[in-house]
């Protein structure tokens, strides 16, 4: 049960389904796969979130 309370909050590519890898800086926060097939940015001073799907 905690397993599956804890996989819901892990953010996974929809395609392969790795784990995202997160860099954050000042301005924005970068999730991606670490095979290239999706990425993510999020502006929280702006409130947007930018999705690249399909990158290859």
């Amino acid at each position: 049960m905690l397993r599956m309370l804890k996989s819901l909050f892990i953010d996974k590519c929809p395609v392969c389904a790795e784990r995202l890898i997160a860099q954050t800086d000042a301005v924005c926060c970068t999730k991606a796969c670490p095979d290239g097939h999706y990425k993510e940015e999020s502006y929280r001073t702006l409130g947007v979130r930018v999705v690249y799907d399909g990158l290859k």
